[in-house]
C-alpha cells in the first residue's frame, strides 16, 4: 500500500514555470511565470508563499509588465539584511531585443515578513536588470538558471545561466556570474561558453574556499567546468552515454537533467528514445577533470508508467558544515517528474569509507500520481535545517513543491523526517553525544525478489522436464512426460529394469536393430530359448519357464492379432520400426499380450 504523504494545494491566477524555496526559510516558496507578451488578458507575476501548518497561503505578489516575457527561471539566493535575493529570467519586450536590448537577468528584493498583526505581506522590489547574451531574436530566452549553494553566513554565490531557444536552434550559450550582497546587487559576468549543443541543464556547486565547478549536459555528454576564485577553465568532457549503460540496451539514452549530490558526485536522468521510458543514473565524477572520466555508480529504471522524465529535484539532508568539510554518511532525497503528471520519489544512501564515497540503495518510496492537471514545468526541495534540541515538539518535514504550467497550480507534499544517530562516528565517554542525521521516515522498497523466483522455478521445472525426457529416451526411466511418444525409434534405447532372470532388454545396447538381433544369440546357460513378455509399458528378456510361460510362441506361430499389439509394444519402446521388418523376430518366442491390440493402445 502507499505511503499517504499529507499534501496542500493552491491554484493561482497566471501560468507556472519557476519556483524555488528561500535557502534559509523552509516555509516559503517563490514562484514565477505568466503569460508573456501575448494579449491574452494573463498577466506576469512573481509570487511570495507561505506553506506552514500544511496549507498554502498566498503572501505577497508582484505584477510584472505584460510587454514583456514571462519569468522563465527562477533562484533564491543569499540575504542581505532582512531581504532575501532573488534572481529571475525574464525577457525584455519584443521592440527592445530587435534593438539588441535584452534585459533578461533581473534581480528582485523580498522582505522578511513583519510580525504586526495589522501589516501585509512582504514587499516585493526589482533591485536589478542586466543582460548577459546579446541575441536579437526574441524566440532566444533564458532557459536555465543554478546558483551555488548558501547559508545564513553566505556572502557570496556564483551561478550560471543558459539560453534556449522555441525555434529549431540547437547551439547555445552559458553565462558564468557572481552575485554578492555587498556592493552592487547586480551580477557579475566571469565569462560565457559558445556551445555547439544547446545544453540540456546544468547545476552548480561549491568545491572549496575559493572554488566552484559546473556541470551541465548536452543530449549524450556531461561535461563539467572548474571555477576558481578569478578564473575559469575550460569545460571537459567526463562522461558520453553510450548504448548499454544501465539497461543493456542497445538504444542511447539521453541526459534530460542534472543535479550535483557532493563536490564529486550528480545525479542524472536520462529518457529513452520513442518514450521508451527514464532511468536515473548516479555518476562519480574524477577529481581531475582533464585526464579521468566519471564513473557510473548508481543507476534504476523509473516505473513503466513514466515514458520521459521532465524535470529532477534532489536534497542532500546532511550536507557538509562547510564546502571544504568532507561529506559524511547522509541520505540524498529524489523526486523526478514524468510526462503523466507523476512524481516518482526516491532515496539514496551516501556512506562513507576513508577518503572514498560509494552510493548505494537508490531505491523508490512511492510515486504521486496525477500531481497536477497539465505538465508539470518546476520541481523543488525545501533546504532542510534540523531542528536544535528542545526547540521543537513537530515532528520535522522535507518539503517538495511541484508546479502546473498549464493548470495554474502549486501543490506542496510533506514528507516525515526521522532522527538517526550517526554509527560512523564513535561516542566517547564523558564528550558530546554521537551527532544526529535525519533521513526520511517513509520506508523505500529494493527489488522485488518475486519475479526472479519465478523465472528460476519456471527454468527449473524446464530442465528437469529435459531431463526426464531424455532419460525416458535412453530407456532408463518410466513414461512420466511420454518422450518416447513423440520421437523416433531409431533415437530411443531399450526399456531397462531388473527382477527375475533378465532384464527389460537389460543386456541390449544401442539402437532398436542391435536388441533384436542379438536376441537369438541369448541363450540360458543350459541352451534355452530366450522369452519376450510384457508388464505395463515395460518389454522383459527372460530365459524360458514351461510353467511360467507355457503359451510362449514364436513368431509364425502368432495370430495376427497379438503380431499387432508386439509391434505396436516394441515400437513404443523403441525396439522396433517398420523399416525392420519381421525377419528379426526370428528364434525368439513372444508370450501372450491379454487384451491384443486395445491393451497394447491403454499402455
Amino acid at each position: 500500500m502507499a505511503p499517504v504523504i499529507p499534501s496542500a494545494k493552491l491554484t493561482l491566477k497566471y501560468g507556472l514555470y519557476a519556483c524555488d524555496f528561500d535557502p534559509l526559510d523552509a516555509d516559503r516558496l517563490i514562484c514565477g511565470g505568466g503569460g508573456g507578451a501575448s494579449r491574452t488578458g494573463v498577466g506576469n507575476a512573481i509570487s511570495v508563499l507561505n506553506t506552514s501548518n500544511n496549507e498554502i497561503r498566498l503572501s505577497s505578489e508582484i505584477e510584472l509588465s505584460r510587454d514583456e516575457d514571462s519569468v522563465t527561471t527562477l533562484a533564491a539566493g543569499q540575504r542581505k539584511g532582512r531581504t532575501t535575493l532573488v534572481y529571475a529570467g525574464i525577457n525584455s519586450s519584443e521592440e527592445d531585443i530587435a534593438k539588441g536590448k535584452n534585459e533578461h537577468f533581473r534581480v528582485f528584493g523580498v522582505d522578511q515578513a513583519s510580525k504586526a498583526k495589522s501589516a501585509t505581506g512582504p514587499k516585493i522590489a526589482e533591485l536589478s536588470r542586466s543582460s548577459f547574451f546579446s541575441s536579437k531574436e526574441a524566440s532566444t530566452y533564458q532557459r536555465l538558471l543554478r546558483l551555488s549553494p548558501t547559508t545564513s553566513e553566505t556572502t557570496h554565490q556564483v551561478g550560471a545561466a543558459a539560453t534556449g531557444a522555441t525555434g529549431l536552434s540547437k547551439s547555445g550559450d552559458i553565462a558564468v556570474f557572481d552575485v554578492s550582497t555587498t556592493g552592487s546587487l547586480g551580477p557579475k559576468l566571469r565569462g560565457k561558453l559558445e556551445l555547439s549543443k544547446e545544453a540540456m541543464d546544468l547545476d552548480i556547486t561549491q568545491v572549496g574556499d575559493d572554488a566552484w565547478q559546473l556541470v551541465y549536459c548536452d543530449d549524450y555528454e556531461l561535461h563539467v567546468m572548474d571555477i576558481g576564485k578569478k578564473t575559469c577553465h575550460d569545460p571537459s568532457p567526463v562522461y558520453e552515454m553510450t548504448q548499454d549503460e544501465a539497461i543493456g540496451s542497445k538504444i542511447r539514452p539521453s541526459f534530460r537533467s542534472v543535479r550535483y549530490l557532493t563536490s564529486h558526485s550528480v545525479m542524472t536522468v536520462s529518457n529513452l528514445p520513442k518514450a521508451g521510458g527514464a532511468i536515473l543514473h548516479g555518476f562519480r565524477l574524477p577529481a581531475n577533470s582533464d585526464q579521468a572520466k566519471a564513473r557510473l555508480a548508481a543507476s534504476v529504471v523509473l516505473p513503466k508508467n513514466v515514458t520521459r522524465a521532465t524535470g529532477l529535484a534532489v536534497r542532500n539532508l546532511s550536507p557538509p558544515s562547510t564546502p571544504s568539510a568532507p561529506q559524511g554518511n547522509t541520505q540524498f532525497a529524489i523526486a523526478v517528474a514524468g510526462q503523466d503528471y507523476s512524481v516518482s520519489l526516491y532515496t539514496m544512501d551516501y556512506q562513507t569509507l576513508g577518503d572514498i564515497g560509494l552510493m548505494a540503495n537508490l531505491h523508490p518510496i512511492t510515486t504521486l500520481k496525477a500531481v497536477h492537471p497539465s505538465p508539470i514545468s518546476g520541481l523543488a526541495f525545501s533546504h532542510f535545517i534540523p531542528p536544535k534540541s528542545g526547540t521543537s515538539r513537530a515532528a520535522p518535514t522535507l518539503k517538495l513543491a511541484s508546479i502546473g504550467s498549464m493548470g495554474n497550480t502549486v501543490v506542496v507534499h510533506a514528507l516525515p523526517l526521522r532522527r538517526l544517530p550517526d554509527k560512523s562516528a564513535s561516542a566517547r565517554r564523558g564528550g558530546p553525544p554521537r551527532p544526529q542525521r535525519y533521513v526520511i521516515a517513509l520506508k523505500s522498497h529494493g527489488p522485488s525478489p518475486a519475479a526472479l523466483l519465478v523465472v528460476t522455478a519456471v527454468v527449473v521445472c524446464l530442465l528437469a522436464a529435459l531431463l526426464q525426457g531424455v532419460l525416458e529416451v535412453r530407456g532408463l526411466s518410466g513414461p512420466v512426460v511420454g518422450a518416447r511418444r513423440v520421437v523416433p525409434a531409431t533415437w530411443q534405447s531399450p526399456m531397462r529394469g531388473g527382477g527375475g532372470g533378465g532384464v527389460a532388454a537389460a543386456g541390449a545396447q544401442g539402437g532398436a536393430g542391435e536388441f533384436l538381433t542379438g536376441l537369438s544369440a541369448r541363450r540360458g546357460g543350459d541352451g534355452d530359448a530366450v522369452v519376450l513378455s510384457a508388464e505395463g509399458a515395460e518389454v522383459r528378456v527372460d530365459a524360458h519357464d514351461a510353467e511360467r510361460y507355457g503359451d510362449a510362441r514364436e513368431w509364425g506361430d502368432l495370430p495376427a492379432s497379438q503380431k499387432a499389439a508386439w509391434k505396436e509394444r516394441l515400437e513404443q519402446a523403441g525396439h522396433w520400426g517398420e523399416e525392420m521388418g519381421e525377419a528379426v523376430f526370428k528364434g525368439v518366442l513372444f508370450a501372450d499380450l491379454a487384451g491384443a491390440v486395445g491393451h497394447m493402445v491403454g499402455g
